[in-house]
């Protein structure tokens, strides 16, 4: 599953970059969204519609781009910098900083840095692909890192199991659409206020002693 979403963010960037939206801010695991039948989806929120020059005055420090301390702008490639960092947090199941996350890819520590309750669901070899890709993310130089593209190409194999719902992978069951709640019956003002009747209105007021504005909070209530 965490493959599915690592890819279907790497899909989302990609196709908001192909719209014109190539700068997406702040994103990191929280921007991860799932909707009823437990597919990923990518919050809105951080696209920068506003910030053509790609400044940005809000973004976690946890995970800045190195570029963003030196000169406060967001590029396409900072993007990718924080596609990385949320990809060590689906490998290690917790956020670790990524010149920690690097230490460790370089140490070949992959083991460690593993989530340990993945331990018999994935493979080495995946495992390398994914670490490695995380590592090319969190380069220093903007330059050195791969292209959100290459970041599609390369997590869409790896994705076995795309017949198999979300909420099946998630362990989550698919409840039938609950009945309607029974409404209670409307009182005769609110039957008429529901039909914009203002004859019958103006009779059930006459009816009940209305004067002035004595009624106001009966003729309120009927619309709440």
């Amino acid at each position: 599953m965490r493959l599915r979403v690592a890819t279907c963010i790497a899909e989302a960037l990609d196709y908001c970059s192909s719209e014109g939206h190539p700068l997406y801010h702040d994103l990191n695991a929280y921007r991860v969204l799932f909707d009823e039948d437990g597919d990923p989806r990518l919050s809105c929120f951080g696209l920068m519609k506003n910030s053509r020059d790609g400044k940005s005055y809000s973004t976690n420090l946890a995970y800045t781009p190195p570029e963003y301390l030196r000169n406060g702008r967001v590029t396409p490639e900072s993007v990718i910098y924080s596609f990385g960092t949320v990809l060590v947090d689906l490998l290690s199941g917790k956020h670790i900083p990524p010149s920690h996350a690097l230490d460790m890819i370089r140490g070949k520590n992959i083991v460690l840095l593993m989530d340990s309750h993945l331990e018999g669901k994935f493979s080495m070899e995946e495992a390398t692909v994914v670490v490695g890709l995380a590592s090319q993310c969190l380069q220093y130089e903007p330059r050195e890192r791969p292209s959100m593209k290459d970041l599609v190409a390369t997590l869409a194999p790896l994705h076995t199991k795309p017949d198999v719902p979300s909420y099946v992978m998630l362990g989550i069951s698919k409840y039938e659409e609950a009945p309607p709640t029974p409404q209670r019956p409307l009182s005769p003002m609110g039957e008429a206020c529901s039909r914009l009747d203002l004859t019958a209105i103006h009779q059930i007021l006459v009816m009940n002693h209305y004067k002035d504005d004595e009624g106001t909070n009966e003729v309120m209530t009927c619309f709440s």
